[in-house]
C-alpha cells in the first residue's frame, strides 16, 4: 500500500503464490504486457469505487486549519494517477480537505517510495531544505518516501492501511482486539523507523510544534 496502483499490481504479482497460479492458469508467468494490461482494466475500476471511500478522515479539517493559520504550506503526494483524482479532489475539498497541491506520480515517473513527488511539491511550493518538511502518512512507503527525500517521517495508526479497518468497523471492534491490531501496526510501521507514530491525525499539531523546536536547535531528520 501506498506504492503507485501499477507497481501495487506489479507487487502482487511477483508474490510466488500468485504467479504460480498466474502460471497454472494460463501457462507461463505474469509478464510485463500482462501487468499493462491488468493495470488499464483497473484503473476504470478504480476511479468507480474511489467515490466511495474519500471521506475526509477525522479531525484532519481542524489540523490543515491550524497549519496554515501557522503559515505552514502542505501538499498531498498519492499512489493515484492524475486522471483517478479528479473525484476526490472535489469530494476533498467538500469535506474540508484542500492542501495547497496534489502531487500523482505520473507528474514524477514514479511514485512512492521514491522521493520525487516530495521533491515535486518542494519545488513547487518553492520551499527548502527538505529537512524542514514532515511527511504524515499510514503505510510502510510513506515512511520510505520520507527518509529517502531526507523528510520527518510521522506515522498515523488508527484510521491507517496497516489497521485496515473502516471507521465504522474500529468504533464496533472490541477494546481488546483494537488494542491488539493498533499493536501489531506500531509494530510493522516501527520496522521502518519513523520519527513519530501518532494514534490520529488529529494529533499532529503538537508533533509539528515539537519537530519545529527540534529544527530551530539545528536538528535534522
Amino acid at each position: 500500500m501506498g506504492t503507485h496502483k501499477k507497481d501495487h499490481i506489479r507487487s502482487l504479482l511477483e508474490e510466488p503464490a500468485v504467479r504460480q497460479h498466474w502460471k497454472e492458469l494460463n501457462g507461463a508467468e505474469p509478464s510485463d504486457e500482462d501487468l499493462d494490461r491488468l493495470y488499464e482494466e483497473f484503473t476504470p475500476l478504480q476511479m468507480e469505487i474511489l467515490p466511495r471511500h474519500c471521506d475526509v478522515i477525522p479531525g484532519v479539517p481542524e489540523v490543515t486549519a491550524q497549519l496554515r493559520e501557522r503559515g505552514i504550506k502542505f501538499a498531498n503526494t498519492t499512489g493515484f494517477d492524475t486522471g483517478m483524482m479528479s473525484d476526490l479532489i472535489r469530494l476533498a475539498g467538500e469535506g474540508g480537505y484542500t492542501p495547497d497541491l496534489w502531487v500523482c506520480p505520473d507528474l514524477v515517473g514514479k511514485g512512492r517510495p521514491a522521493p520525487w513527488m516530495a521533491f515535486h511539491a518542494a519545488k513547487a511550493l518553492n520551499l527548502y531544505p527538505m529537512a524542514t518538511f514532515v511527511k504524515v502518512g499510514d503505510t510502510l512507503a510513506d515512511i520510505e518516501e520520507a527518509h529517502a527525500a531526507g523528510m520527518w517521517a510521522v506515522s498515523v495508526l488508527r484510521h491507517g492501511n496497516e489497521v485496515g479497518l473502516s471507521r465504522e468497523a474500529v468504533e464496533q471492534l472490541p477494546p481488546d482486539q483494537l488494542a491488539a491490531r493498533l499493536e501489531t501496526a506500531r509494530t510493522r510501521l516501527a520496522s521502518r523507523r519513523p520519527h513519530y507514530i501518532l494514534d490520529a491525525t488529529a494529533d499532529l499539531i503538537p508533533v509539528v510544534e515539537e519537530i519545529s523546536a527540534r529544527i530551530a536547535r539545528g536538528e535534522r531528520p
